[in-house]
């Protein structure tokens, strides 16, 4: 944010020689005639000054230690901080926008800054010097700013997450592919939940009915009858004992078996699933009555009503064939038998912690067996973590298998889970292996499918089939619209997308909703417009736009476009990044953080480089020493009439990465970002304040500058301590952007006659987004994506006989558009719009400095000045004076360089 640019005038060692004093030592003059000893001091003062940047002896030679010492090298000055502490409580009370009421100011917050420059090159041929500059702050306890002592820099302060946004608005694709995991969490635990409900009670139906048949075998034997014939007869006894009832006897049950023996394989040992075989007549899912979900299928179908039900089941077991009689007789008996026994075993129990058997049933189809309740109970229905458990945050729910079991498997952290559920290893291993392949992530297996033919459809489905077919249309289980699909609430009924369109719209490598188009998607929603095409246009996105993107209706667009943009963007990722980061929308944290580093959450958890800091303090603030990156690199003139300005600016790699974060051919060209590149290479000069940079206004792909309010981006020629007093001249301000001096009066300030300079800074002109993100994307110019503006307000006085600034008085306000994400252009006289952070430095000619310039220049200026004898400038002046004395020259040390500062 303030990365250590400022107005340079006389606080730092480096500037205190403006006085151009302990400039002169005392030689008497007294010549008077006023005007040419006037013209004769102003032409020395200028000379002496033009002299202390072109890096000469007195002699001429080139020795540039002379004008640049020690105390220009490493240099110290304060900065002083305020900033405004959010009430989190009174805003969360206010129904409209609250600005003052909800921000206390708090400071000053007084940092020393030590500054150590490094000359890197000094061009005497072309008049130019370059060099590399960093800082250091450290808080100043004893620092008084008007009379009040400085602030801890421990007193945590609240503001809104400046990353919030923009994190939201990177992290689309990869939220909703994460969002995806939840999604199908809650396919899984239907699944597990129907499992424990009916598979396993047709599971043991299944093999209480295969029983029969031996059991019926066995008493045939008994009978008399040989083996061979028993175990043929048996399954039709089976079948023809449920229909004579209870009460026939053995006779009446042979006899009836020929109405069975036809039929009684398909029935219970070879029926399938048609809707599963393969092209070859092959494989299918079995559904006979011994097989798991035969029961369970047949019950659910219904009891027999001579009709569409009874005609289903005949042809799925193949007794369709038979005369309609046989028909009746058969269905009501294969319906009898898989019903009692599905009952019996408490087929379609509601699953509680109270359901009966509810440890033999999870045992049964995941093969785990809990043994402590407790235990059982945790790991099927704790809200949080439980495998068919769900909370809400936001209003949208969340598995708590998800959290308790798939986030650790995923990471590997199964003693995350042993102590989740308070189970051991091999017990994680086997409850993941059956719970996982349900969800379909891939990470142990195959994923399971569910039988559709078990709700009156056809084929299997996994859960991302699920997922897609739910997406933009009816749940195909529940036949409900989902509450995280696009026709959830007032938008129900307005999509009805095929599984394959939900896929594309969510899949497709360019403009899927899990790739990086959601960006883009949000550009448009924020600004009303597309983003512009390889041409520089743009045309109006609407829900025309999106439906002929996605080829789908006008009505599923805007169900898209607001699951896009008020569903997934405002409630979805914020829920998303505070629980897997437990990052927030507002943050607490010293000031000294916010300054100069913090690590942020989402920043650590998704694999990216942690640290962030609004100043450029040379390593992180709390880091161990984590470089701030590479230092900024200057060059300025040592010459002519542009003395003292800066040209360019750049880089050094310098922090050991062997990287140069971008660079620029000989001829200008844009080379490309992340570059190999040697230690200590310079690079990236450019005349233009790196953030607003032609490769920076290409990547923002030409919307940068109307974004920030202002097409200025040369810095070159901005004034560093030297400046016309007459003549309006630039400032480099703090990197931010380039402002324009008005001149104003002459006034006398400490004796000394200057001419001031206003300078000001139009907060509705920088809007400074691009570069406090700096993502080199379009992303920098999304509207209101962290709607930071910068406003100055600038006295300085330059003495107009050396040009040089001796007096500056800086306030440089961050202003925040509490609108919020999406809004542009505030009204600053309006409550939208509050500071957050403001900046002073004040600076000024010392006392003694002054009082020296005054004897050396100014009391020699004239109709009396003539009278003085205390003050030279030297040149044909020594010649002149009555008495020759030892003129002196302590040499005028370099006046600061500098509103601009390293940009990055």
């Amino acid at each position: 944010m303030w990365d250590g640019g400022r107005v340079t005038t006389m606080n730092d060692k480096s500037t205190k020689a403006i006085a151009i004093g302990a400039l002169l030592l005392l030689v008497n003059i007294g010549l008077a005639v006023t005007g040419f000893v006037d013209s004769q001091i102003e032409s020395g003062v200028q000379t002496q000054v033009a002299e202390g940047y072109d890096g000469l002896d007195e002699d001429g030679n080139q020795d540039w230690s002379i004008d640049y010492d020690d105390d220009w090298h490493v240099s110290t000055s304060e900065r002083v901080y305020y900033a405004y502490n959010l009430d989190v409580e009174a805003a969360a009370a206010s129904e409209d926008i609250c600005g003052a009421a909800c921000h206390e100011k708090m400071g000053p917050f007084i940092y020393e800054v030590t500054t150590t420059r490094e000359i890197l090159d000094f061009d005497y041929d072309a008049g130019t010097m370059t060099y590399s500059e960093y800082d250091v702050f450290e808080w100043c306890e004893d620092c008084t700013h008007e009379g009040m002592a400085s602030m801890s820099g421990d007193t945590d302060i609240t503001q809104v997450n400046i990353l919030w946004n923009t994190q939201r608005i990177g992290g689309m694709g990869s939220g909703i592919e994460y969002g995806e995991i939840f999604a199908k969490g809650m396919f899984a635990a239907q699944m597990i939940e129907f499992d424990i409900s009916n598979r396993a009670p047709s599971i043991w139906a299944s093999e209480d009915i295969d029983g029969m048949v031996g059991v019926f075998s066995g008493s045939l034997q008994a009978m008399g009858m040989d083996e061979v014939n028993a175990s043929i007869l048996a399954p039709s006894g089976v079948l023809s004992g449920v229909y004579s009832g209870a009460d026939a006897t053995v006779s009446d049950i042979l006899n009836n078996t020929d109405i069975f023996f036809d039929y009684t394989d398909g029935i219970l040992y070879d029926a399938v699933d048609p809707s599963t075989v393969d092209e070859n007549g092959n494989g299918g899912i079995c559904i006979a009555l011994t097989c798991d979900i035969g029961p369970v299928l047949v019950t659910g179908m219904g009891a027999p009503d001579g009709g569409q039900v009874t005609a289903t089941r005949a042809a799925l077991y193949g007794y369709a064939g038979a005369d309609e009689a046989t028909v009746a007789a058969i269905d009501a008996t294969v319906f009898g038998l898989a019903a009692s026994k599905f009952v019996e075993h408490g087929g379609g129990a509601e699953v509680n912690n109270e359901t009966p058997q509810l440890r033999e049933r999870f045992q049964e189809v995941s093969g785990v067996n809990i043994i402590n309740p407790d235990t059982l109970n945790t790991l099927l229905f704790d809200p949080n973590v439980g495998l068919m458990g769900s909370f809400e945050i936001s209003g949208i729910p969340l598995p708590g298998m998800v959290v308790g079991l798939l986030l650790p498997l995923q990471s590997g952290s199964y003693f995350e889970a042993m102590e989740t559920y308070n189970v051991g290893l091999l017990t994680v291993v086997a409850i993941a292996e059956y719970a996982e392949p349900w969800v379909g992530l891939g990470l142990l297996g195959e994923p399971t499918e569910f039988e559709l033919i078990l709700t009156g459809g056809q084929g299997t489905m996994v859960a991302n089939d699920w997922w897609l077919a739910s997406f933009g249309d009816y749940d195909p289980l529940g036949g409900t619209y989902i509450e995280i699909g696009l026709n959830r609430g007032d938008f129900g009924g307005m999509s009805a997308l095929s599984a394959e369109k939900a896929d594309f719209i969510l899949n497709d490598p360019v403009i899927g909703l899990k790739s990086s188009f959601p960006s883009a998607f949000m550009y448009g929603e924020l600004s009303g417009m597309t983003l512009p095409d390889e041409n520089g246009e743009q045309v109006v996105w609407d829900d025309a736009y999106v439906a002929n993107l996605y080829g789908i209706s006008e009505d599923a667009a805007q169900a898209l476009r607001d699951w896009v943009g008020n569903f997934y963007f405002d409630t979805v990722m914020p829920v998303l990044l505070n629980f897997v980061t437990g990052n927030e929308p507002v943050v607490t944290m010293p000031i000294s953080n916010w300054l100069y580093g913090w690590n942020d959450a989402v920043n650590t958890y998704f694999g990216f480089f942690p640290w962030v800091s609004l100043e450029t303090n040379d390593t992180y603030y709390g880091s161990g020493g984590v470089s701030t990156g590479d230092r900024s690199v200057y060059v300025v003139s040592t010459s002519g009439d542009s003395v003292g300005q800066q040209l360019m600016q750049g880089y050094i790699n310098s922090d050991g990465d062997g990287m140069c974060d971008y660079d620029y051919d000989s001829d200008g060209a844009f080379l490309g970002y992340d570059l190999e590149c040697s230690e200590n290479q310079t690079y990236g000069m450019t005349e233009h304040l790196p953030w607003r940079a032609p490769h920076r206004e290409d990547s923002a792909l030409g919307l940068l500058s109307d974004h920030v309010g202002n097409p200025v981006t040369s810095l070159s020629g901005t004034v560093g301590g030297i400046a016309d007093a007459d003549e309006s001249f630039d400032v480099n301000l703090i990197g931010y952007t380039i402002a324009n001096s008005e001149v104003g009066d002459t006034v006398t300030h400490k004796g000394i006659e200057m001419v001031e300079h206003r300078v000001t800074a139009d907060p509705a002109s920088n809007q400074i987004q691009g570069k406090l993100i700096g993502s080199a994307t379009f992303v920098d110019a999304m509207p209101g994506a962290l709607p930071v503006y910068l406003g100055a307000d600038i006295d300085m006085k330059v003495e107009p006989l050396s040009n040089a600034l001796m007096y500056g008085d800086v306030e440089v306000t961050f202003y925040l558009d509490l609108r919020g994400v999406g809004s542009m252009n505030p009204d600053f006289d309006s409550t939208d719009v509050h500071p957050v952070f403001v900046i002073n430095t004040f600076s000024e000619i010392e006392d003694d400095q002054a009082s020296d310039f005054r004897a050396a220049v100014s009391d020699n200026l004239g109709p009396t000045g003539w009278t003085n004898f205390g003050g030279s400038v030297g040149g044909t002046l020594a010649i002149i004076a009555y008495a020759q004395l030892a003129f002196y020259v302590m040499g005028i040390g370099l006046i600061g360089y500098g509103m601009s500062k390293k940009d990055e």
